[in-house]
């Protein structure tokens, strides 16, 4: 259920992670099927014994549904490289700001990244011209920051 609600809700994490994603949906639809059987056959003894091999496919989604949360894994290890703040944060909080192409996603977790900022100062060209403060306090950037292209990159230049 966790991995559903990231590679199926997410299509920006869909689009960065094609070949896992593509995987699970093929683990998504094997689950699906056995569950579609067990539902029209509401007996443990029939649902478990009488379809052969039920326990290898079983054990054989389980195991794929783990590389798949490797995989996720790895890759919010390899963001969380570029950008080291990002540790400061908990997988599903990184999956939101990664799943979203709108710079204003990080805002949420700002008191997270860094200490005692609540917020990135956007301009109205949406760049990062500042950060304020929890107490209301602010200060400007040497140069504005364009929030484009992967997060990570553009939120390093910020911290930079």
């Amino acid at each position: 259920m966790y991995l559903e609600g990231i590679f199926i809700g997410n299509e920006d994490i869909r689009q960065q992670l094609k070949d896992e994603s593509k995987k699970f949906d093929k683990n998504n639809q094997a689950f699906k099927k056995i569950m579609e059987t067990t539902y029209k056959t509401p007996n443990v003894y029939a649902c478990c014994v009488l379809y052969e091999n039920r326990l290898t496919e079983l054990k054989t989604l389980s195991d794929e549904l783990d590389k798949r949360q490797k995989s996720l894994s790895d890759y919010l290890d390899r963001k969380r490289n570029i950008f080291p703040r990002f540790y400061f944060l908990s997988d599903e909080d990184l999956l939101s700001i990664l799943g979203s192409s709108d710079p204003s996603a990080v805002q949420p977790h700002m008191l997270k990244l860094f200490d005692n900022c609540k917020e990135l100062l956007m301009s109205r060209s949406k760049q990062v011209v500042g950060m304020e403060s929890d107490e209301g306090e602010k200060f400007d950037l040497r140069e504005a920051i364009k929030p484009e292209g992967p997060v990570e990159v553009w939120m390093t230049n910020v911290d930079n």
